[in-house]
């Protein structure tokens, strides 16, 4: 018996059982998530302490002088109903673990699902979207986003197995639309990103059957149809969006990045960095060799299909249905160089385009024709790259968790409804909301609160009635250090409860020094472990 055909049928048989393998892959690649208690990113402290507000809040009105609820319901919800559910049930570190396994298992079932759904004959390319569970956007705490990407593959998957039948079923058209009203709902970039690759997809479908012989106005009308379930089915949020962007002023100062800096992204796949671009960019380089690999292997099976090919139509022959998530990814790739990567709504834009950029491409390439051998073995370098590259992210994991968990312990010396001032003295820009942790299992008023100043978010500052907060009778209005709260020298006044320090002072710092004396004279140390230190009110003697 020939090698090669020894080594296929012993291939098939592995494919038997294939689904299992990925279900391994899947339960290895939450050991991170798993074997720490926290598995702290730089938002996700903060998600966490103001889906506990919100709770809090819909039951209780003594936070009502602090917070209100931001009346328009904006593209920004999704993280924060999720969490506001586990919450109640679940104490915040596992409410943040649930909410984590529901995106670590779904991007990949729903990214191997999509490539299924398209057409795409080899699975084993479905591994290609591990390196992108661990990611840049993710690390910044990006949750919204990062579910909106679960939704966008389920719904492009639900779009392709349904859109020859969509416009004859009012079920499927309601379901189409409870799917864009989600994705809506959990980031605006992803209901945008899913409404035009629907509409390549329907434009890729109309070609097809056109050049395939099919009478123009009649494939016309059937895709125009198409078109309008569509637009009916994202009317709702297609109206939101309208007057989301309508409500907010166009951008003064937009901040562009350089175009040797974007290359540099797309030669190192910096959307897949989460910490160390010195240590990781090994693993991601060779994830991009290997991106490179399978595309020019693709091709070159693809000019050999055509060669052997009796069809006389070179358009038919040349082109796929499936490259039009090439067309989804080159438009992504024209949106970094020209869209901002900041205004005054957002930051991080193009990092979220080149990511998109790069999701785009390994549909593509998931989708094409590959030898099954080569398949394999481009797979097996992918995962091997991204399990070394997880594993240079544990000493970080390991110091941020042991942060977390000091902050954890330190909650329990604070009473419940007091109002803390943070002081923040870990200068790590991977810690910067650490001390909403005291926040996430009792209801707090914490006096830095990056949320409450975005009107993207479900809790706002209340500025017309918030408090006079004071220390030692002296007013924190513009006291930057303890406070970044819109603290109202004209309304109540309230006395701060406790301050909360993470890391060590430095007394050679004169802001830092004079904070030091504020609390030597109105506080008391009640705490303090490796990174943290709690000081009380001190109560006056009758």
């Amino acid at each position: 018996m020939p090698l090669n055909f020894q080594l296929m049928n012993r291939l098939n048989k592995l494919t038997k059982y294939e689904r299992f393998f990925f279900l391994a892959v899947v339960v290895l690649n939450l050991i991170p998530i798993l074997s720490h208690r926290f598995f702290p990113t730089i938002d996700g402290p903060a998600h966490l302490y103001n889906a506990n507000l919100i709770n809090h809040m819909l039951l209780n009105p003594d936070f009502d002088s602090f917070f209100r609820f931001n009346p328009e319901p904006v593209p920004n919800w999704i993280g924060h109903i999720l969490l506001c559910f586990f919450n109640w049930f679940l104490p915040g570190y596992l409410a943040e673990k649930l909410l984590l396994l529901v995106y670590f298992i779904g991007l990949p079932y729903s990214f191997r699902n999509l490539i299924k759904s398209a057409g795409g004959e080899y699975v084993l390319l479905s591994y290609l979207i591990f390196p992108f569970t661990y990611n840049y956007l993710f690390s910044m705490g990006f949750y919204n986003f990062s579910l909106g990407l679960i939704g966008l593959f389920i719904l492009l998957s639900f779009w392709i197995k349904n859109h020859e039948t969509i416009t004859s079923s009012i079920k499927k058209t309601v379901i189409l639309s409870i799917f864009l009203i989600l994705i809506y709902f959990s980031h605006v970039l992803m209901f945008s990103t899913a409404l035009l690759a629907i509409a390549c997809y329907t434009f890729a479908t109309f070609l097809k059957q056109w050049i395939e012989g099919g009478k123009f106005e009649k494939v016309f009308m059937i895709h125009l149809k198409k078109v309008l379930v569509l637009l009916v089915s994202s009317l709702i949020p297609l109206v939101l969006m309208f007057f989301y962007f309508a409500n907010r002023p166009d951008s003064e100062n937009p901040g562009f990045l350089s175009k040797s800096e974007l290359f540099s992204w797309l030669i190192y796949m910096n959307p897949l960095i989460c910490y160390s671009f010195g240590v990781e960019k090994i693993s991601t380089i060779i994830t991009n060799i290997v991106l490179a690999g399978l595309i020019i292997g693709g091709l070159i099976i693809r000019v050999r299909t055509r060669k052997s090919s009796t069809c006389g139509n070179s358009i038919k022959s040349v082109l796929r249905i499936n490259d039009v998530w090439l067309l989804m990814s080159a438009i992504m790739l024209l949106l970094l160089f020209i869209v901002p990567d900041k205004n005054d709504m957002a930051s991080l834009i193009s990092m979220r385009f080149a990511f998109l950029f790069f999701l785009f491409t390994v549909i593509w390439i998931s989708t094409m024709k590959h030898s099954k051998r080569f398949a394999l073995i481009c797979s097996l370098l992918v995962l091997v790259a991204h399990v070394k590259r997880v594993r240079h992210l544990d000493p970080v994991i390991d110091s941020n968790n042991a942060i977390a968990m000091d902050c954890e312990e330190t909650a329990k010396f604070i009473k419940p409804n007091s109002i803390v001032a943070p002081v923040n003295l870990r200068n790590h820009w991977s810690r910067e909301n650490f001390f909403n942790y005291l926040g996430m299992d009792k209801p707090l008023i914490i006096l830095e609160n990056y949320e409450a100043t975005m009107d993207y978010f479900p809790l706002l500052w209340n500025y017309e009635k918030f408090p006079d907060i004071q220390a030692g009778g002296i007013s924190l209005a513009g006291n930057s250090f303890l406070s970044s709260a819109p603290i109202n020298p004209q309304n109540q006044k309230k006395e701060l409860d406790y301050i909360f320090v993470l890391g060590d002072w430095d007394r050679s710092n004169t802001e830092q020094l004079k904070t030091l004396q504020l609390i030597s004279l109105h506080f008391t140390l009640i705490h303090k472990n490796t990174n943290c230190t709690l000081y009380r009110r001190k109560i006056p003697r009758k």
